[in-house]
């Protein structure tokens, strides 16, 4: 309920009941989950109030412009979503936003007596051919055996497992491992790239737990929406080769751009309509011209139609699941409720992903109408 109501109309019962949540003590794990991470994110200093400052950033690679003209400020604990399609550019503006890559113009600064440490989405940041236990002792030096398997417990390594080769480990070991350097290394400015892909349900409500603690600053890329909407009080949205940054939290961007959407599918209805009324004018003066010329033109409405029952179909499944995740009983169900919450929401991740590619199959089948009109006689 809170999280549902939190940034709506009831966002003062939201309040309360979040209030008298907070009151409540938290219940130990069960028999049996004695192997469940738990982490904290702290920070060596403070750092400066003004995190990073990029200045009409333009970023690119060979043959194409991804971020044009992005100008923001970083404050100090802000947790922001970066959000976009997948081959938008997001790991390369981050990468453009640390140094790690050049720019095509513009400058990024980053404010004094601030620590950056990420988490890589390939994971690389694990060392290769290494235990565990020695990725942590080469950090920690003067650590004794029993801080290190204390350390490595919290991640839900014990006994012989911290002797494991990191080359041999699953990509939720190996996202554990990459947690347990991030939290040795103290950073005020944490760039967090898909860190919950390999991670299981409770892995990432405790990752969720220590951002939420965490004192510093943090940016992070995910497709989970679950995640980003427990989180995120800014977002960094891509459109095209722009990132509106959104000064506010993720639940309420979400709401924005569905509003947009809304209105760029009304003007694509008005521009169907346009295009509709245009054939049928060019269809009456073009009835002496050749069959394949027409039957171009019918194949290309008939996209239009079929792309047209296709978002339809994904408006519709996208209402459903939303109204499945709006269910309490989803919630007191008990047993495996939390899991089949999150496969819900990952179903409705899908869907609006392919409602988007729905929407831009749309688009080219209507400018493909256009064209075949205008070529017709």
């Amino acid at each position: 309920y809170i999280r549902r109501n939190i940034a709506g109309q009831n966002t003062a019962q939201a309040k309360g009941r979040r209030t008298r949540l907070a009151r409540l003590p938290r219940l130990s794990p069960p028999p049996g989950e004695s192997d469940a991470m738990t982490l904290r994110l702290e920070i060596s200093e403070r750092g400066g109030d003004q995190v990073l400052v990029a200045e009409k950033l333009t970023v690119g690679v060979p043959d194409r412009v991804l971020v044009r003209g992005f100008t923001a400020a970083v404050r100090r604990g802000d947790v922001i979503a970066l959000v976009g399609p997948n081959g938008a550019g997001k790991s390369t503006l981050i990468a453009t936003l640390l140094g790690e890559r050049a720019a095509v113009t513009g400058g990024v600064r980053i404010g004094g007596s601030i620590g950056v440490e990420c988490f890589r989405q390939d994971l690389a940041q694990v060392p290769a051919d290494k235990t565990i236990y020695d990725c942590i002792a080469d950090l920690r030096p003067l650590w004794t055996r029993g801080h290190i398997q204390n350390h490595l417990g919290c991640f839900g390594f014990s006994g012989e497992e911290v002797q494991w080769n990191t080359n041999t480990l699953s990509g939720g070991e190996r996202a554990r491992v990459a947690l347990a350097l991030l939290t040795l290394r103290k950073a005020n400015l944490l760039v967090l790239d898909e860190p919950t892909n390999h991670l299981d349900v409770e892995s990432i409500e405790a990752l969720e737990d220590a951002i939420e603690d965490y004192e510093g600053t943090v940016i992070v890329v995910s497709h989970d929406r679950a995640f980003l909407r427990e989180l995120a009080t800014r977002v960094w949205a891509f459109d095209g080769d722009r990132v509106e940054d959104f000064a506010g939290p993720f639940v309420e961007w979400e709401t924005m751009a569905a509003a947009r959407t809304g209105r760029r599918r009304s003007e694509l209805a008005e521009r169907d309509a346009t295009s509709r009324e245009r054939a049928r004018a060019e269809s009456k003066r073009s009835a002496g011209s050749k069959r394949d010329g027409a039957e171009e033109t019918r194949r290309a409405r008939r996209a239009v139609e079929a792309s047209e029952h296709e978002v339809q179909r994904l408006e519709a499944r996208i209402a459903e699941l939303r109204h499945q995740l709006a269910d309490p009983a989803l919630y007191t169900a008990g047993g495996d409720s939390a899991r089949r919450a999150a496969g819900i929401g990952s179903e409705l991740e899908q869907a609006t992903r392919d409602h988007e590619g729905a929407l831009a199959r749309w688009t080219g089948a209507m400018e493909q109408l256009e064209r075949t009109a205008v070529r017709s006689p």
